[in-house]
């Protein structure tokens, strides 16, 4: 489970579900370009150890690629050194801010049918949220 310290006490405090979105993300966002191989999304999330990846291109996100895409696409004959980080992406990417409730982003994700959501201000992306990260908090 996730916790922060409370600055003023020391002690640590588990997030409520009132609480927002930043207590819970996890950075830094992890990045491929739009033409990494699926192989080179998988290395890179192994050593990042994080389930999800922000696809860019052109200096802009595009989409978000999970463990499940990869597997997936590997499932259906995709070759690893073939196919491309774009090909296999969501699209468009469900965002969330980082003073959303916990309880709003796990709505949103329930909704969107998504597992994994980035945190945006502004224009840039500054932490990842995972389903089981909501869970942590809600359970």
């Amino acid at each position: 489970m996730t916790e922060n310290s409370d600055s003023s006490s020391g002690r640590e405090v588990t997030p409520a579900p009132d609480d927002p979105a930043r207590s819970i993300m996890v950075r830094p966002v992890i990045e491929v370009d739009g033409q990494s191989s699926l192989r080179h999304v998988a290395e890179r999330m192994s050593d990042a150890g994080v389930g999800a990846v922000l696809v860019v291109r052109a200096g802009a996100a595009a989409g978000i690629l999970s463990e499940r895409d990869v597997v997936r696409a590997l499932a259906d004959g995709a070759d690893p050194d073939e196919v491309w980080a774009a090909d296999v992406m969501t699209a468009p990417i469900l965002w969330v801010a980082p003073d959303d409730s916990i309880s709003s982003v796990a709505e949103l994700m329930e909704l969107g049918g998504v597992r994994h959501a980035p945190v945006r201000e502004g224009d840039r992306a500054i932490g990842m949220i995972s389903v089981r990260d909501v869970l942590d908090v809600l359970v």
